[in-house]
């Protein structure tokens, strides 16, 4: 085909539309700049969302949430939707811990206390965060929080960025009713009312490049299958920990750390069961919570499919467990993994690029994070226990019953290996493209440029140098508002841009 060149108005170009790019499009277009978002994913309002399972997790995860790591024995959930994983979230916020922040400041990273706690408290306002309505919490959260008080612990509450919650507990296949507050409801609204274009359905692919000097960006219409380039004078890659990376390898920029240190919020769930009908789907999915030694425990009663597809047990077995449903009840213990990760391009990445559009995942989960996990499930299993269930059933391949506490055993006798885990896995990942002030060791500049280029920054959860502990939304939006400032001030608006169709 023709090529055909035309003038259009974009500063930035902004690869995703999540926690980091959509906080990044709408502060850049409220500073003046004229942004453009590409989205690999489609737009899917709330009045599209309904609560069948699986063809919502078809329509919004990235892979049908079957995205896995080369071994496949670990799943990694993101979005591919406008909003990215902000869309499949239970809503749940935390600040960046301290502690967290002063690690990262050891790399290098030239965020204050100051100006973290200003950057969360902006955006903390904007999604609406406030602690969860007790009214909300559904029966297996008080089960939980019984458990732990007769062991001595205090329950934590959530803070949620809801708006006026019925508490249905479908959060992660999306909102139907619109009243979870994400990028794709706060930040990208915003942006696109400040001016900023938006495309869907656009896959970036690669960078036009010469000696760190980025001319262009190759995208993919994934409606038309055409393939097209994009200019701007500045790039923000916001496609997550796997995707970022991914696409610095594609083009051959970011230098050879790039894809490296990558770790997780990494988890299981253990599965109780009660004598009597709890009827824990009634209400929030993630209501109380608890942090140990190397590990947090988060409640989460899932719906159906989703409670079905990570309970232990086979056949028969399986079946049985889900035909009480209604008495069973679960709880995650997330571990914060070391940053032993690798994102790669592998042999079908290389020689099939043009079909082949996958990131390479290789992680296994070192000693010292699978002894945490045996900490968390031996914790949880105690507070099940004090609660009054009959039995609890840990995420181990070996299936398991724990029925009181001379049982613990099993759990430190069965969990050794990555592989000895059922339904193991992560809807956060973090790292691969890590900022700090280091060129040799880092791929990022503490002003949030890719070293070797001119023009390309990286704003997603990539940045991270090691995992931020708790789930990650709220850091990641506000380390995109301290973001957004230095790059805005780097912004020549005189010049004009172009896109070349081919």
């Amino acid at each position: 085909m023709t090529n055909s060149v035309f003038e259009a108005q974009w500063d930035v170009i902004i690869v995703g539309s999540g926690a980091g790019g959509g906080v990044v499009a709408a502060e850049l277009a409220n500073q003046g700049a004229r942004v453009l978002v590409i989205e690999r994913g489609a737009w899917i309002p709330p009045d599209e969302i309904d609560q069948d399972e699986l063809a919502m997790i078809a329509r919004l995860y990235r892979d049908g949430g079957a995205q896995t790591n080369t071994d496949a024995d670990m799943f990694v959930l993101q979005g591919s939707c406008v909003g990215g994983s902000t869309v499949l979230t239970n809503a749940v916020c935390f600040r960046m811990p301290e502690d967290v922040r002063r690690r990262f400041e050891d790399y290098g990273w030239r965020l204050t206390s100051e100006e973290l706690s200003a950057c969360s408290a902006y955006v903390e306002e904007a999604m609406h965060v406030c602690e969860l309505d007790p009214r909300l919490h559904n029966p297996a959260s008080h089960r939980m929080a019984e458990g732990m008080r007769a062991l001595g612990l205090t329950p934590g509450r959530f803070d949620k960025a809801f708006d006026r919650c019925i508490g249905c507990g479908y959060c992660n296949v999306g909102c139907g009713f619109g009243r979870k507050r994400d990028s794709s409801t706060v930040w990208i609204p915003r942006a696109l009312e400040a001016g900023c274009e938006l495309r869907p359905r656009t896959e970036a692919l690669r960078f036009v490049h010469r000696a760190g000097h980025v001319d262009g960006l190759v995208c993919k219409d994934l409606e038309s299958g055409l393939n097209f380039t994009l200019r701007a004078k500045r790039y923000v890659l916001a496609c997550g920990a796997l995707h970022t990376p991914e696409l610095l390898l594609r083009s051959g920029l970011g230098g050879r750390h790039v894809g490296k240190r990558t770790s997780f919020n990494a988890g299981a769930i253990v599965f109780a069961e009660y004598d009597e009908v709890v009827d824990g789907f009634d209400g929030d999915q993630m209501c109380v919570h608890y942090f140990g030694d190397g590990y947090a425990i988060e409640q989460i009663q899932n719906p159906p499919m989703s409670f079905a597809l990570t309970m232990p047990g086979w056949f028969d077995e399986h079946h049985a467990a889900m035909l009480r449903y209604r008495h069973r009840v679960a709880a995650g213990v997330l571990v914060p993994t070391r940053p032993v990760g690798r994102v790669f391009r592998g042999l079908g990445s290389k020689l099939l690029t043009r079909w082949f559009d996958h990131p390479n995942l290789a992680f296994q989960l070192p000693t010292e994070d699978i002894e945490s996990f045996r900490r968390g499930f031996e914790m949880i299993a105690r507070i099940f226990l004090a609660s009054g269930a009959r039995v609890v059933v840990p995420p181990l391949a070996t299936y398991t019953e724990i029925r009181s506490e001379n049982d613990l055993g099993l759990i430190a006798e069965r969990l050794h290996t990555q592989r000895d885990l059922v339904g193991f896995g992560s809807s956060h990942p973090q790292g691969g493209a890590c900022m700090g002030d280091d060129p040799s060791r880092d791929v990022v500049a503490p002003n949030y440029r890719v070293y070797d280029t001119n023009c390309v920054h990286v704003c997603d959860a990539s940045l991270f140098p090691e995992s931020v502990r708790v789930n990650p939304m709220i850091s990641i939006m506000a380390v995109a508002k301290h973001a957004a400032s230095i790059i805005g001030s780097l912004v020549d608006r005189n010049q004009a841009s172009a896109v070349h169709v081919c």
